[in-house]
């Protein structure tokens, strides 16, 4: 695991929890009273919800939802080049320079912070130019962005579907609280990984791991939580944090799939320590814990006919696609994988996938993100939207967040909102015309996996050997 996360064991204040750097920074133009988790708030990140009146003309033909995340990547690295986007070819630094993005390699090392504050510094109160000042960050690692020679599968996607350009990650990092917000619209106001006492697993199943979080604010500790992350003053946003045990308790939508009987499965390591599931009591200990099934059980199941309503995948470790040592290659041809699958089976006609990345993992981003409460936003991820009803070829540009894939299930299968998150958050469907004539059947797009034979030595070595998720395992922060 990085040296950061290591250093993390031994920390016993906040003030030394200053030294770990833990993603997303935040000088955002929307604010409200930074209350992270409240039910209040009727606007949405950037703006009022953006209307989708195609989609909404017609009866809604999804009856499944495909929520894919990968790891520690931003829109500019993936799509900067990308032709009609908000992308960059160059970037700001910390010292005023303007430096060129580098044509991204498809692995490379050292893994680069992307932890809480890591994400405070890097967005420095919107100046966008703190992204050196990340841990590792200091050789301008994270100033690089892919041509499509580099992915030219995601591009093609991109090309055919629809691709995201204002799709922010839900906090500043880093992956844990990250995924928190992908099933629970809020993170419980953890802030960051957990120790590292109990290995693989643990959570709930070691009582002596911890998390930090946010202690219980007033409105106008809030507020001031906020303007120390405008000012990048982290020994004044950390002064707020407390450790809590691993293990706690959260609702979150699957609790409402369970009320009214919607199918759901989590196509995740039961052991993986990104897990949310393993933190929340209820879940861990429930009959929901059933619903677990290894990522690879994800294509038997579109085979079988056995494809839930809503279903979480998250890739194996050798294919997250995670800075420092994880190959963007054998990532994008996994995705293929499940995507050829999808097409060529009977659940394609009513599908949609979101397919986006869990942090900004130190990579570099232009794009101010919405400062919404103490949480964040940070820096926007790629975001790509796969299905038969989506606008052929477009790129949306409307505010998104975890919380927005949420909602886009709320509405598509009668739920609630649980969050002053996902009831802001603006809601998918303006990527989507449901009045399309084209037939499903000729939306599909059957596409080639990659040879990654010309991978850097070390790389081929890995994933060519026996056990090449085993040997990434420590990539997944």
């Amino acid at each position: 695991m990085l040296a950061r996360r290591r250093r993390a064991v031994a920390l016993i204040g906040i003030a030394a929890l200053l030294l770990i750097y833990v993603a997303a920074r935040s000088a955002l133009p929307v604010k409200d009273n930074g209350n992270a988790a409240s039910p209040a708030a009727s606007s949405s990140p950037g703006g009022s919800p953006s209307p989708s009146p195609t989609a909404a003309a017609a009866p809604n033909p999804i009856k499944h939802v495909i929520f894919i995340v990968k790891e520690n990547r931003t829109y500019d690295n993936y799509f900067g080049r990308y032709p009609g986007g908000d992308g960059a070819t160059s970037g700001k630094t910390s010292d005023g320079r303007t430096v060129p993005l580098k044509v991204a390699p498809d692995s490379f090392k050292p893994d680069l912070g992307h932890a809480f504050f890591d994400g405070v510094e890097s967005i420095d109160g919107g100046k966008m130019d703190g992204f050196d000042n990340v841990t590792n960050g200091s050789g301008l690692e994270g100033y690089q962005a892919f041509t499509r020679q580099g992915m030219p599968n995601y591009w093609s996607y991109a090309d055919h579907f629809v691709l995201g350009d204002r799709m922010f990650s839900s906090m500043y990092g880093p992956t844990f609280p990250e995924h928190l917000y992908t099933i629970g619209a809020q993170a419980h106001d953890v802030v960051g990984n957990k120790n590292e006492l109990g290995g693989v697993g643990g959570y709930c199943d070691d009582s002596a791991e911890h998390v930090y979080r946010f202690a219980h604010l007033t409105k106008k500790e809030r507020k001031q939580v906020m303007n120390d992350e405008d000012k990048v003053d982290l020994s004044g946003i950390g002064a707020h944090w407390k450790a809590i045990p691993a293990c706690f308790q959260m609702r979150s939508i699957i609790d409402q799939l369970n009320n009214k009987g919607i199918s759901w499965r989590f196509y995740e390591d039961s052991e993986a320590w990104m897990n949310p599931l393993l933190a929340i009591k209820h879940l861990r200990y429930g009959p929901s814990w059933n619903r677990m099934r290894p990522p690879d059980a994800f294509l038997k199941d579109v085979k079988h006919n056995n494809l839930p309503r809503i279903t979480w995948l998250h890739p194996p470790p050798a294919y997250k696609e995670h800075p420092g040592g994880g190959s963007v290659c054998y990532g994008e041809n996994w995705t293929v994988q499940q995507m050829n699958a999808l097409m060529k089976s009977k659940y394609w006609k009513s599908s949609a996938v979101f397919l986006t990345w869990d942090d900004f993992g130190g990579m570099y981003d232009h794009v101010v993100p919405p400062h919404i409460d103490y949480m964040g936003l940070g820096p926007r991820v790629p975001l790509l939207i796969i299905s038969p009803w989506t606008k052929p070829g477009y790129i949306d540009n409307t505010t998104y967040e975890f919380s927005s894939v949420l909602k886009f299930m709320e509405k598509t299968f009668g739920l609630h909102s649980m969050t002053a998150r996902d009831r802001r958050a603006n809601d998918m469907f303006n990527a989507f015309d449901f009045n399309q004539k084209t037939s499903p059947k000729d939306r599909k797009l059957i596409l080639k996996e990659r040879d990654c034979a010309n991978l850097p030595n070390s790389n081929a070595s890995v994933y060519n050997g026996p056990h090449p998720n085993k040997s990434l395992t420590a990539l997944g922060d």
